[in-house]
C-alpha cells in the first residue's frame, strides 16, 4: 500500500518551460521531507513535458500528469486538489518559487495553531525573471486568525490577500469550498471562502514565497485572465463585477449563524462592493466587447 504524504503540491503548469525549472528545484530543495508533489501538465506545447518527467524519473515525490487537451489554469488547479490523498494540500505556481524552509515553516504553524487554523499563508517578495527581488507585499502585519468570521474577511477583501491562495491548506476544508472558482471574477474567492471556515495564520518569516512579475504572467487584463480560467471561453460579460455574487455565494454556503451571516454579507457590500463601483460601470461599458458584438479596440 503507498504511504500517504503529509502534504501534497500541485504544480499546475501550461508552456512553462522558461521557469518551470527553477520552481521545481525549490520545492527539491524543501528541508520538510513528508511530501510528494504532482505537475499537471495543460497540454503543453514546449519543453514542459521534458523538463517536469526528468526530475519525476530522478526524485521518486514528483509524478508528472499531461492533459490531453488544454482544460484551463483554474480546472487544472481543482484536477490537482481532487486527486490529493494527504491532509494538507498546497499549489505552486511554475512560475514562483519558494524559499527552503516554506514547507516545514507552514506545517509547523498549521500543527501549533490547532485545527481551528485552515491555512498557513505565506508573506510575500516580488522577483523578476532572474530570481531577483523587486518588491514585496505589506503582509508583515496581517492579522487574520483573531476575530470572528466577518473580521477575517474584512482584512481579506480590505487588503487583497490574495496569497492566502498560495499557502498550505487543510485539505478536507478546500474541498468544501469549492477549490478555485472557474471565472476571471474569482481571484479573491477563495481566500475570502478560507477566511470565513477558520482562522488564517501568518507564516512570521519575510520572504518565503516569491511571486515573479513577468510579461507572460495572466492577470492584470480581460484577456489574460480570460485565457487562463477557460482558454474556451475568451470573452466573458462582466468579468469582474460579478465578484460580488461569488462572495455573497460564499458566505452563504460557510457554517454560520445568522447574525454572523449578516455580518458577512455587509462586510462584502462595504468592504468590496461600494469601493469598486467603478468596475460594475467599466464591466457595463465594454459589454458590447465583452459579447462580441463589436470588434476588440487595437
Amino acid at each position: 500500500m503507498t504511504r500517504v504524504p503529509r502534504v501534497t503540491v500541485g504544480v499546475p503548469v501550461h508552456d512553462g518551460e522558461r521557469y518551470l525549472p527553477a520552481a521545481l528545484a525549490a520545492l527539491q530543495a524543501q528541508d520538510f521531507e513528508d511530501f510528494a508533489v504532482v505537475v499537471a501538465d495543460n497540454a503543453s506545447t514546449d519543453g514542459t513535458a521534458e523538463i517536469a518527467r526528468q526530475v519525476a524519473g530522478a526524485d521518486p515525490r514528483f509524478t508528472y500528469v499531461r492533459h490531453p487537451r488544454n482544460v484551463g489554469g483554474a480546472r487544472n488547479a481543482n484536477w490537482l486538489l481532487a486527486r490529493a490523498r494527504s491532509p494538507l494540500f498546497a499549489w505552486a505556481y511554475h512560475d514562483d518559487v519558494r524559499e527552503p524552509t516554506w514547507l516545514r515553516r507552514s506545517v509547523e504553524v498549521l500543527d501549533a495553531a490547532g485545527q481551528d487554523a485552515v491555512c498557513a499563508v505565506p508573506r510575500v517578495v516580488l522577483v523578476d525573471d532572474d530570481g531577483r527581488e523587486v518588491g514585496e507585499h505589506d503582509d508583515g502585519d496581517l492579522d487574520l486568525a483573531s476575530g470572528p468570521a466577518h473580521r477575517r474577511l474584512a482584512t481579506v477583501l480590505r487588503r487583497m490577500v490574495g496569497q492566502v491562495q498560495f499557502g498550505v491548506i487543510r485539505t478536507a476544508t478546500l474541498r468544501d469550498v469549492g477549490g478555485v472558482t472557474v471565472s476571471t471574477a474569482g481571484e479573491m474567492v477563495l481566500p475570502a471562502a478560507l477566511a470565513l471556515r477558520g482562522r488564517l495564520e501568518l507564516v512570521p518569516e519575510r520572504g518565503l514565497l516569491g511571486i515573479r512579475q513577468h510579461a507572460e504572467r495572466h492577470g492584470g487584463d480581460r484577456a489574460t485572465e480570460a485565457a487562463w480560467v477557460d482558454p474556451a471561453r475568451p470573452r466573458t460579460v462582466f468579468p469582474y463585477s460579478r465578484s460580488t455574487a461569488l462572495l455573497l455565494r460564499a458566505v452563504a454556503a460557510a457554517p454560520l449563524d445568522a447574525a454572523e451571516r449578516a455580518r458577512c454579507v455587509a462586510t462584502v457590500l462595504g468592504r468590496w462592493t461600494l469601493p469598486r463601483w467603478r468596475t460594475i460601470v467599466g464591466d457595463v461599458v465594454r459589454l458590447p466587447r465583452d459579447a462580441g458584438l463589436v470588434g476588440s479596440a487595437r
